[in-house]
């Protein structure tokens, strides 16, 4: 390839060879004659130039001649070489100073990740008394430093200064995540600074929302807002917001929530006699919660304010918990004989049904019957405070009250985080 490009080039330049003449000083003078035109062409110029030189020279010489012109030259020479040096340097030095600024804030960002906050504090405000130009690869460093800093403050409680770094962020031209940040700050500050009405704050939790409709903070704020204000409708809609948009660290507490929020609604709904509402509740519990018992004793609580009391138990013993078990209980005591001791395993297939099943066997005088169920559930159940509890009524039904006595003082120890053995119901 190469000899190949070699033979191009002498093929090329051979007809130039032929006409240069064969005397070297002929050819000197061939190569010379476009130089002598250029200088010829530029002459005036050139005497220009030899004219300023020649007067700068004569103003020098003098100078060179006393110690003092000598001194003033030399002032003047490295004044004009540093001019020179800094123009030829300026966008270097801006660099420069732009870096050495992101240096810093990393610096904080090191010590705020060390668990330093002191010398976090102190690198993020020489950061943000820095008024020269920013560094091109991160030219927002003065806004996020403020945004740290108001961070930083709000953990320390002082919400006035907090306010105050958020205050000297500029939005426009802000990329969204520092923006993000700025709305959430803006919002927790306001709240816990408390000298904006509820109504405005919702106004700018809204607002900020409209920007970031799926942020997580920021439905947080808002849901909680709405709890303040006990809007039971709008909690529950963003509680399913927040819950949907929530980290996956954060998943199973704000299920939770919703779940409470949901049995809170029903709870109220229920009060206020709205069963329909209260009905709606418990759909949702049962799409949010399959696996819970919550939807189901919600649907009980319903039957049971209809006055639908075997409904009710049905569907309380069907949620197999002991939140069920205990409702059961506390409505046999308001309803005894509502339902037949038998019925009560069929409708509440659980152990614990055992102690309900042998306090209404006592209610209607089958003392065997009533003492073989209690002795069952006291051995399988073990010693707890609510199978004592429940033991002492059955005792008492029976007519040992001196034995029923010495339960509920076990229970009342046990609940106190003590121990002790427990009563044989039919035996000492």
């Amino acid at each position: 390839m190469s000899k190949f490009g070699d033979l191009l080039r002498r093929g090329m330049s051979a007809p130039f060879r032929a006409l240069l003449p064969k005397n070297p000083w002929l050819r000197v003078l061939v190569y010379a004659l476009p130089i002598v035109l250029v200088l010829a062409l530029f002459g005036p110029a050139l005497d220009v130039v030899l004219k300023l030189l020649d007067f700068v020279l004569r103003i020098v010489e003098p100078l060179l001649q006393t110690t003092l012109g000598r001194i003033l030259l030399l002032l003047v020479v490295f004044t004009l070489g540093g001019m020179f040096t800094v123009w030829l340097l300026r966008s270097r030095v801006r660099t420069l100073r732009g870096e050495a600024v992101l240096g810093r804030h990393l610096q904080a960002i090191a010590a705020l990740v060390g668990s330093d906050p002191r010398r976090t504090r102190d690198l993020l405000r020489k950061v943000v008394r820095y008024r020269g130009p920013l560094p091109d690869r991160y030219p927002h460093v003065l806004a996020d430093a403020h945004l740290k800093l108001a961070r930083l403050s709000l953990a320390a409680g002082r919400d006035d200064e907090a306010l105050g770094h958020l205050a000297r962020v500029v939005e426009p031209g802000l990329p969204d995540e520092l923006l993000r940040s700025l709305l959430q700050l803006r919002v927790r500050a306001w709240k816990r600074q408390g000298e904006l009405l509820p109504a405005a704050l919702r106004r700018e939790v809204e607002t900020a929302l409209q920007r970031f409709p799926k942020d997580y903070v920021l439905l947080g704020e808002l849901r909680d807002l709405a709890a303040a204000e006990r809007d039971h409708e709008a909690l529950l809609q963003l509680q399913e917001k927040v819950h949907k948009q929530a980290p996956p660290a954060e998943q199973p507490r704000e299920k939770q929530r919703w779940l409470d929020a949901l049995v809170a609604a029903g709870a109220t709904a229920l009060a206020a006699g709205d069963r329909e509402a209260a009905r709606k509740c418990a759909k949702k519990l049962a799409q949010v919660d399959k696996d819970g018992p919550s939807s189901g004793l919600l649907f009980g609580d319903i039957l049971c304010a209809a006055g639908d009391h075997r409904g009710a138990i049905k569907t309380w013993g069907g949620t197999r918990s002991p939140a069920g078990l205990d409702r059961i209980a506390e409505l046999l005591a308001e309803h005894p004989g509502c339902v037949e001791p038998r019925e009560l395993l069929e409708c509440c297939p659980l152990q614990g049904t055992l102690l309900l099943v042998a306090r209404e066997l006592a209610r209607v005088g089958e003392t065997q019957r009533a003492e073989r169920a209690a002795r069952v559930a006291a051995e399988t159940l073990g010693p707890t405070p609510t199978v004592c509890a429940v033991l002492a009524d059955v005792l008492g039904l029976l007519g040992q009250d001196g034995k029923a006595r010495l339960l509920r003082e076990q229970a009342i120890v046990r609940l106190l985080g003590g121990g002790g053995p427990l009563v044989d119901p039919a035996g000492g």
